[in-house]
């Protein structure tokens, strides 16, 4: 079983979600993390995956997993009975992972060492003793694991066993930790392969991308399913920007994440950044903001026809705008005037560097320094 949610009005339930949606269901490269989850399991030959969320099962999820939406606080009353449906279905131990966290390791492991246990329940910990909210639980112990899930996987019954976690993980405690898992699967750190094509190395691009041939995409990058990246657009970086994002011209994305449906506006730079809908988190100072100003970010529309809807209206009113703007708009070239007799005066604390007193520059000097910054600029 795999449960999203259920802290309720606990402290650092905020902190897993951004944007008003629980961390776990947010694209990385392509997929949410609770579908990389499903799909580490299936591979591992689980079966009988079943989802308890606090939400609707997002994009791309196999359609196959049971997932059950579990609101107005059923959530723990929901995973009770989840449980009991597959200890009547025949399962002889349950793991339960909680995301939270994204874990990637060996299931065999993890079975074996409660099986070595003979514990009801065994929770996976890190190295320093911490419980990272994932259990095996026999199905025959429905009190125990009532028990576990009535306190919310804070407390067991009788005594458990520990397996010391050992595999790649990340908290997901909050946005940076997003942040943080597409630098790790675009730096080949996780196992966590972007959906799409590598088009050059280290630049990956998802079916439907649209990305003007005068815009820049430095490796490593990541360009999801139906984003549009608009001429002198520069992504860079680690950056990645996923489907159905737009990333307008002129604008810089550098080490950040735009998230679905989010639209960034001409000439911006976005750096050490997570961007989605209208909020927007920085990360080096930890400040999340509300963007009102729909012309710098925006979201879009999960629904196409309203997107081809707003992109219909905007061509309808921009062509005739600015037809009148040529028409009959004043001209805004104006004559220059001269500068003030005190703006021509040099300023006394500048002072003329050694060698170059009464020299007229006529071209850069050989021992300047230039630097460059995104490449060829």
């Amino acid at each position: 079983m795999i449960l999203v949610g259920g802290l309720g009005d606990a402290p650092g339930a905020q902190h897993e979600k951004f944007a008003g949606l629980p961390l776990v269901l947010h694209d990385v490269l392509g997929k949410p993390a609770v579908v990389r989850a499903i799909e580490r399991l299936q591979k591992q030959n689980i079966n009988g995956i079943s989802v308890v969320s606090e939400s609707a099962r997002p994009t791309g999820a196999d359609a196959g997993t049971c997932w059950i939406e579990a609101t107005n606080g059923n959530f723990w009353r929901a995973v009770e009975n989840a449980f009991s449906d597959l200890a009547q279905a025949g399962a002889e131990a349950v793991l339960v992972l909680r995301m939270g966290g994204y874990g990637e390791f060996v299931v065999d492991d993890f079975v074996q060492r409660h099986l070595d246990c003979r514990a009801h329940v065994t929770q996976a910990v890190d190295a320093n003793g911490a419980s990272l909210g994932m259990f095996v639980i026999n199905a025959s112990r429905r009190n125990d694991a009532a028990f576990l899930f009535r306190h919310r996987l804070e407390q067991t019954r009788a005594a458990c066993g520990n397996w010391i976690f050992r595999g790649y993980w990340n908290a997901l405690a909050s946005a940076a930790d997003l942040r943080i898992l597409a630098v790790d699967g675009l730096m080949q750190h996780a196992d966590i392969k972007p959906a799409g094509k590598e088009r050059s190395p280290g630049v990956w691009v998802a079916p439907g991308a649209r990305i003007d041939r005068r815009a820049r995409v430095l490796a490593p990058a990541y360009i999801g399913a139906r984003a549009r990246v608009r001429a002198a657009a520069v992504i860079t970086r680690c950056a990645s920007v996923e489907h159905h994002a737009e990333v307008e011209a002129g604008t810089v994305v550098e080490n950040a994440s735009v998230l679905p449906y989010t639209y960034i506006g001409p000439g911006l730079d976005i750096a050490h950044s997570v961007a989605g809908g209208k909020k927007l988190l920085h990360l080096g100072r930890n400040v999340e903001v509300e963007i009102a100003d729909p012309k710098l970010m925006d979201s879009r529309s999960q629904h196409a026809p309203w997107r081809a809807l707003a992109s219909a209206a905007s061509l309808a009113t921009f062509l005739p705008l600015q037809l009148f703007r040529g028409l009959f708009a004043p001209s805004q070239r104006q004559q220059p005037t001269d500068l003030p007799a005190l703006v021509k005066t040099p300023s006394s604390t500048v002072k003329t560097p050694a060698g170059f007193e009464g020299a007229e520059p006529s071209s850069f000097p050989a021992n300047l320094a230039v630097a460059r910054r995104y490449g060829d600029q």
